[in-house]
């Protein structure tokens, strides 16, 4: 008996190449069967699934994915009603900026239960115009074993920039960790990447320094080098580590960033030069930021740009732009700008409005910041219980190190040293908590140093009166 070759035996060895990340062999094997002689069914078939390989490079296959999704439907015309073709026609016209409104209206066409890898191109394209939800239905509704096995872990990583695209983090980072699990080579670099800065959005630093360690920087394209260098150096900013952020921030400004990534870096960098003192360098970065902020994003800069002019004692800039700040009613932390235009007006000697606004700031929640100005405000009229409550109060209401809780400790210093010996044990409690976090270059390291020592003096050299 005579057994008869498949006709599309040759796709099974390409999908196999696929899995084993030997593209040009797979490009190779249905390029030829592509051209080969052969029934006009089968030849159209090696087109499709060709124009489907190009489509895994996004907007980069459409110079050879679309001319052979063309010659698919030229040798069967009937082809333009199989699920897989009117899934990558779409597709390839997301890639050249279709309407996110024609591609879903295109893609009706084509059921949730349709063919696995239908729906696998059909969930790209929603994805590419920003139809993230209709992406994520497309997608989870696959089963994974009937995917040709390159396409698995690529689910997954389509899965992850779904769940990042509408901001649920927590899924993106279960979906990248199979992504990064099931890929291999340059690829797993471009998985780790996406995790890690999945991690970020999470607060979780420490991982996210983990994961980069996995990833190999020499094989990722050179806006994907930008973001690793960005990622390293916001988790080091936010583990505390600006100096080393910086440093991170520097490698990846010498890579070409559009204008997402630019504002990021700048923003970042602002936020790392501020956190190390270095407040006319940081607005200076900040105005940039400004400058090519999203929409969405600029009032962000805008207060963390006039926080820096206030330490510059900038103070009518930063009031000026704490002004536009405010006005922004869809800004989340609209009650701490609030506070922190108290503090300028306080800088500036507008008691009066200082005061109101910073009892509206309390009332709107931004508690730590709103009572550290009503405690200076207090102490500028030497009513200093009420002063004392409200520094206490801001302490309570912030974290220990961060800048209210530090300079509600450096007041109370300050308040109680003014009261004499009685008070010399609340005095050493408060320079001491301070001084752990008073960089030498300070003004306030010489005077809570001269409390310290002025208390243990009081105290017998002992950090408390003893009976």
């Amino acid at each position: 008996m005579i057994f008869r070759r498949s006709p599309l035996a040759d796709l099974e060895g390409a999908h196999r190449a696929l899995a084993e990340g030997r593209y040009e062999a797979a490009f190779e094997l249905l390029e030829n069967a592509a051209r080969r002689p052969r029934a006009r069914d089968a030849q159209a078939q090696y087109w499709l699934h060709l124009a489907a390989v190009y489509a895994l490079y996004g907007a980069d296959g459409i110079e050879n994915g679309a001319p052979a999704l063309k010659a698919a439907v030229t040798a069967d015309p009937n082809l333009a009603s199989e699920p897989l073709y009117q899934s990558l026609f779409w597709e390839y016209a997301a890639y050249r900026g279709g309407a996110v409104s024609d591609v879903k209206r295109g893609l009706r066409l084509v059921s949730l239960e349709a063919q696995p890898l239908a729906a696998y191109h059909a969930g790209a394209a929603l994805l590419t115009v920003g139809a993230a939800k209709s992406a994520l239905r497309r997608l989870e509704v696959i089963d994974p074993a009937t995917l040709p096995a390159y396409l698995v872990w690529r689910r997954w990583s389509l899965l992850g920039q779904a769940h990042e695209a509408l901001g649920d983090w927590d899924a993106a980072v279960v979906a990248y960790e199979q992504a990064v699990e099931l890929s291999q080579g340059p690829e797993r670099s471009a998985e780790l990447l996406s995790l890690s800065t999945c991690l970020l959005e999470l607060g979780r630093s420490d991982e996210v320094l983990g994961v980069l360690t996995g990833v190999d920087g020499d094989v990722l394209a050179a806006e994907d080098r930008a973001t690793l260098h960005y990622v390293e150096g916001r988790a080091h900013l936010d583990a505390g580590n600006p100096n080393l952020a910086l440093e991170r921030f520097a490698l990846a400004r010498t890579f070409e960033a559009d204008d997402s990534q630019a504002f990021s870096l700048e923003f970042a960098c602002g936020q790392a030069l501020t956190a190390v003192g270095r407040f006319e360098e940081a607005v200076l970065v900040l105005r940039r930021a400004i400058a090519v902020a999203p929409a969405d994003h600029r009032a962000f800069a805008q207060h963390e740009a006039a926080y820096a002019l206030s330490e510059s004692d900038a103070l009518t800039e930063a009031d000026s732009l704490l002004g536009d700040v405010v006005s922004d009613p869809a800004y989340p932390h609209r009650a701490e700008a609030v506070a922190d235009l108290a503090d300028v007006r306080l800088k500036l000697g507008e008691f009066e409005s200082a005061q109101a606004l910073a009892e509206q700031a309390l009332e709107m929640g931004a508690t730590a910041g709103s009572c550290l100005v009503l405690g200076n405000l207090a102490y500028e009229y030497f009513r200093l219980d009420e002063a004392v409550a409200w520094f206490e109060q801001a302490i309570g209401a912030s974290s220990s190190g961060d800048p209210v809780w530090l300079a509600a400790h450096q007041a109370l210093a300050d308040v109680f040293a003014q009261r004499g010996d009685g008070f010399a044990e609340r005095v050493l409690h408060h320079a001491q908590a301070a001084l752990e976090h008073t960089d030498g270059g300070s003004e306030w390291r010489l005077p809570l140093e001269r409390y310290a020592t002025w208390a243990r003096g009081v105290l017998g050299g002992h950090d408390r009166l003893l009976n």
